[in-house]
């Protein structure tokens, strides 16, 4: 009930699943994963949905009888979800190793079929899709030239520039395209990430998926930007997509891709990212931040507390970790801790490679002042990426000294 209760609520609102995870401070995949079931926010969470949707956290859970302002409700709401979690987590591992082991014994038989139907209508050196609903055999394959020029201006229209961003990937999923005399339309939904270091794993901080036409001049076999189009967001999605598309195209547009087709997008993201990793000498896992365990600072002080620190040191983490960030060639990480028998949120700034301490601050975590007297530590902590076996395909962080 409660993924349900999102969706309709959400579009209710007149929120897309990407507006509605900016006002969260989440990405949209974490947003989709709540809607399919796969997952369940936190309490906290919870609650900053249920003010977004203007509604109660009771009416979101579908009890009107839990009030916001009952914490010792919330808490048994925060074990409950906590279970789910698990349980959704290990229910999605378990049915993504069926559909490999399905996807193995059908793939056979579906090759064969689909080798058979592609031969007989088009150039066998092409890739394509099937179009679910009315069976036909889409090319979507471009040529090298048209291909280089459509990443060319995907990363040209999404200029690179986040605060934790240092590596800028993109994909797309080609639906067709036209050309009428020397200009060629390219119908595409492009795939822009920007990746950077959070709590140790390579994770993507900004960006997302665009439904967009591309126009190119196509002369001796070079394609040159005439024009870039996108589907506008909101409550205009729809009817923007039906102006700007063919159709075919739309409508599988609005249907979605599939998740198959999804993880082909994800995939030739994490190739680039593995790429740039090689390239720095640095081993990491390169993940979602929606797959992210993250430990928010909001559950261990009060909110006003939280909100007053994260105002006073707003270039820290909002959740205990730590985050990358080169600054004049160097790399730094900016740390945020939670002290539980001091009951103290500290703030450590060190340099990456020789761990030399830059910045550090303590706050008390009752009235969110500065402690002074705070003794700065002989070391620093530092916050590693781990896949989580207890958890299916979540992660989690550990700690360790350097």
């Amino acid at each position: 009930m409660l993924n349900q209760n999102i969706k309709d609520l959400r579009k209710q609102k007149g929120y897309t699943q990407e507006t509605f995870a900016q006002e969260l401070n989440v990405v949209r995949q974490t947003v989709s994963k709540w809607e399919k079931g796969y997952s369940v926010p936190d309490a906290v969470m919870l609650e900053k949905i249920a003010e977004l949707l203007d509604i109660s956290v009771g009416e979101l859970l579908g009890d009107a009888e839990i009030k916001a302002e009952d914490r010792s409700e919330l808490k048994q709401i925060s074990e409950q979800l906590s279970a789910l979690n698990s349980q959704f987590a290990r229910e999605l591992a378990r049915k993504r190793r069926n559909r490999k082991i399905a996807l193995i014994v059908l793939g056979v038989i579906s090759a064969l079929i689909l080798g058979v139907i592609l031969l007989c209508m088009v150039p066998h050196e092409q890739a394509y899709y099937l179009d679910r609903e009315t069976g036909e055999v889409v090319a979507r394959s471009l040529d090298e030239k048209l291909d280089k020029a459509v990443s060319k201006a995907i990363f040209a229209s999404n200029p690179f520039g986040t605060f934790m961003g240092e590596c800028a990937a993109e994909s797309h999923f080609v639906f067709g395209t036209e050309e009428k005399n020397e200009t060629v339309t390219v119908y595409i939904i492009e795939e822009y990430r920007q990746f950077g270091f959070i709590n140790g794993f390579f994770t993507d901080v900004s960006g997302g998926n665009t439904p967009a036409v591309l126009k190119f001049n196509k002369t001796d076999d070079d394609y040159t930007l005439i024009s870039r189009e996108t589907a506008q967001d909101g409550d205009r999605y729809t009817s923007s997509i039906k102006k700007l598309f063919p159709r075919r195209y739309a409508k599988k547009i609005i249907r979605g891709l599939s998740d198959e087709e999804n993880e082909e997008l994800w995939i030739n993201l994490v190739r680039q990212a593995q790429k740039y990793l090689d390239s720095i000498n640095r081993n990491a896992t390169v993940c979602e931040y929606g797959d992210i365990k993250i430990d928010f600072l909001s559950s261990h002080v009060e909110t006003e507390v939280s909100n007053k620190i994260c105002e006073m040191r707003w270039e820290y983490d909002y959740n205990v970790g730590n985050h990358e960030k080169i600054e004049d060639g160097k790399r730094y990480v900016y740390q945020t801790e939670y002290d539980s028998q001091r009951d103290w949120i500290t703030f450590t700034k060190f340099e990456y490679d020789t761990k030399e301490i830059i910045d550090f601050i303590a706050v008390d975590g009752e009235t969110g002042e500065i402690v002074h007297d705070a003794p700065k530590p002989e070391k620093v902590k530092y916050y590693k990426g781990e896949l989580d076996a207890n958890a299916g395909d979540q992660f989690t962080t550990v700690a360790y000294y350097q």
